[in-house]
Formats: structure tokens, C-alpha cells, sequence
């Protein structure tokens, strides 16, 4: 941990309060812990985004110094000034590492409660034990779990801690430079699906750690034989791909674009920066059924990465809707943007050497032409 923290950029209104915080830690004075968490929320709200960003660099290294016990409880402050529009890429450096220390060790107290809780059922998120009474169960167990006290500690820790992590990687995942720049994501993916449900919210972390930048893809449409190359980043699943790939491919067919109606502006922006869900009488209609180069149907449900390469490139084949299917939810991840860039508009040779590497559309789905 740096000496002295540099806070010339950080408001006046924070700088008192961050100053505060590290001989609090140093000392573990919980009491001054708790009333300066209570000034960061409070000074924080409504600043800048250069204070916030500024701020989230102090936090990040006050985490990766204490980042576990009542002090992980940073990783809600700094997750919240993410969301007030302070970046997250002061937070790569160490909290990928930290995330997966920590939910480790949560599927290790799982693990061991057993042993170390005597036969009792482990404990839920709605019925939350005392971090005091948690850790001392562990400790007192520490020599039959074949653990030091402190690693024993450790892992009662880990039952308070895994959410706020959770939380904070879920806020800094949906950031396009944090992704570019953490590391360890696939790890923490593969530690969040091994937790189940004991985690609220752990769930979505495999999910976002499977979101591709920079990706091309080539598509197809069916009925006119017309290709585009497109390139795809930041996007959730594939109930956002249907509505983004409308919006920039259903034009003026002078243009080279496609024929039909372009969903609702309303539905784009839901898939894109406003809040993602639908009202219940404007839900989200699909223009298309997408098939992959193989001639598999895409299911809205999957996630773009599930597209499977062909010839080193994902390849989607549009196909009429076929049926009036609909959903509410615009984009899984409220705080990541998408970005489908239309690259290309292919010419028809190029279209259609495309088209004969193209397995034909199994049409199984529901609203597919050859049910079984």
C-alpha cells in the first residue's frame, strides 16, 4: 500500500473522508470504518465523472490492501461510482484477483461447513449470522479443518464477502476498458458457476465473462442472398443480437439493405443505453430467425459467443420471423453498451461464396417451416 494516496484529483468533498480511511483500516476501528462509509456514498452521489473516476483509483488500491472483512464493503462504494460514471479500469489491476480469491474461498465454506458448523444447515443470504459469531465458528474449527486461525477466518470471511465482489465485477464488467484490461475473467467465470445459487447474483458472472469485443461476423439473408460483414462488441445474448442486427440491417434496399419493418426506436434504445426492460404492452418482436453457418438455429436464449466459427468467422443466416415471438428485456447487463458496427455491405459474388459454404437451415424451431 502507497504511503500517501493522491487525491489532488478527487473532490473536497471526498478527500477529507478517503484521507480518513486508511489509518481506520490500519487500526481496525470498525466504528470509523462504518461512519466514513456512510460520508462516501453520501459526498459522492452527483459528482463528475473525472472526481468519481479519481476516487475509484483511491478505492482500488484500499481494496487490494484490506479486501476482506467490513472493509471489502469498499467494493460497493467503488461499484457505485462505476455507475455514476467514474471508470472502472482503475480496478483491473487488482480486483480480478481479489474477485476470485474470495469466491474461492466461498465454495471452500461450503466445503467445510459441515465440519465446522457441526451438522447445522449452512447459512442462507436472509438469514445472516454475525461476522463475529461466523468467524469464531471457523476458528474454533481451524484444527479439525486442517487450517491456521487465519485461514480459518479467511473462509468465514468469504461468506460475507463473495457479494460484494460479485457485485462490483458485474458493475465494472459491463465497461469495455476494464474488460480489455483485467484479467483472470475466465477463471472467475468458471469459480462464479460453482457456487450455484448460493451467491445472489453470482450467476451472471459466466455469462459476462463469455461477452466478445471486436468480433466480426458475417450474415446472410436467406430470402435475397444478400451478405454484410458487421463486427460485435459488448453484446449480452442473443435477444440483443435480433434487435441490433434490424436495426442496422433492415434500410432502403437501393442502399444494399434489407426490406421490412426496422424495429421500434423504443426497442433499440431498450437494447442499447436506456433502461432495458419493455412495458408489457410494447415488448420486443424479432424480424428474424437466425441459423448459424452450420444450419443449427441460433436460440434467443444463447449468448453470441454459442455461434460456433466457420471458416474462422461467426456466421448468422437470417430467415423470416415465421411467427409473432416477443420478449420484455432489451439487454441483460443494464451497465454494458453494445456496439454492431455495419462494416460491409457485400457484393454479390462475395455474397454468394458465402452462401455456398453455408450448411441449409435445419428448421426445427418452433415457428420453423419443417417442425419434428
Amino acid at each position: 500500500m502507497p504511503a500517501r494516496l493522491l487525491l489532488s484529483a478527487v473532490s473536497s468533498r471526498l478527500r477529507a473522508a478517503i484521507d480518513e480511511l486508511l489509518p481506520v483500516m490500519r487500526r481496525d476501528d470498525l466504528a470509523g470504518f462504518q461512519r466514513i462509509f456512510d460520508r462516501l456514498f453520501a459526498d459522492g452521489r452527483g459528482l463528475p465523472p473525472d472526481e468519481l473516476t479519481a476516487a475509484v483509483g483511491e478505492l482500488a488500491q484500499l481494496l487490494a490492501y484490506r479486501p476482506e472483512g467490513v472493509f471489502a464493503r469498499l467494493a460497493l462504494v467503488a461499484g457505485a461510482y462505476v455507475e455514476w460514471g467514474g471508470s472502472p479500469l482503475a480496478l483491473a489491476e487488482t480486483a480480478p484477483t481479489c474477485t476470485l480469491v474470495t469466491l474461492r474461498l466461498r465454495a471452500k465454506f461450503s466445503e467445510l461447513w459441515p465440519v465446522a458448523g457441526g451438522g447445522r444447515p449452512e447459512p442462507g443470504a436472509d438469514q445472516a449470522p454475525a461476522m463475529g459469531e461466523l468467524t469464531g465458528v471457523f476458528r474454533a474449527a481451524a484444527g479439525r479443518l486442517g487450517l491456521s486461525e487465519r485461514e480459518a477466518s479467511a473462509v468465514a470471511f468469504a461468506w460475507f464477502d463473495a457479494g460484494h465482489w460479485v457485485n462490483l465485477m458485474i458493475t465494472a464488467m459491463g465497461h469495455r476498458e476494464f474488460r480489455d484490461a483485467a484479467g483472470l475473467l475466465p477463471e472467475i467465470g468458471q469459480a462464479a458457476a460453482q457456487l450455484g445459487d448460493s451467491v445472489p447474483r453470482a450467476h451472471w458472472l459466466p455469462g459476462l465473462v463469455q461477452v466478445l469485443d471486436d468480433d466480426p461476423i458475417v450474415v446472410i439473408d436467406h430470402t435475397t442472398g444478400r451478405g454484410y460483414r458487421l463486427t460485435m462488441s459488448g453484446v449480452g445474448d442473443n435477444f440483443q443480437l435480433h434487435t441490433l442486427l434490424a436495426d442496422r440491417l433492415i434500410g432502403d434496399p437501393a442502399h444494399g439493405l434489407l426490406a421490412g419493418e426496422a424495429p421500434a426506436p423504443a426497442w433499440v434504445a431498450a437494447a442499447t443505453m436506456a433502461p432495458p426492460r419493455r412495458p408489457i404492452e410494447d415488448t420486443i418482436q424479432r424480424r428474424f430467425r437466425l441459423f448459424d453457418g452450420t444450419g443449427a438455429y441460433i436460440y434467443p436464449e444463447g449468448r453470441p459467443a454459442d455461434i460456433p466459427l466457420l471458416d474462422g468467422i461467426r456466421v448468422i443466416v437470417l430467415h423470416p420471423p415465421g411467427g409473432n415471438y416477443r420478449w420484455d428485456g432489451g439487454r441483460a447487463y443494464e451497465h454494458m453498451v453494445p456496439a454492431l458496427t455495419l462494416d460491409h455491405i457485400m457484393t454479390p459474388e462475395e455474397a454468394d461464396a458465402w452462401g455456398a459454404r453455408i450448411a441449409p437451415a435445419r428448421e426445427t424451431d418452433l415457428f420453423g417451416i419443417n417442425q419434428t
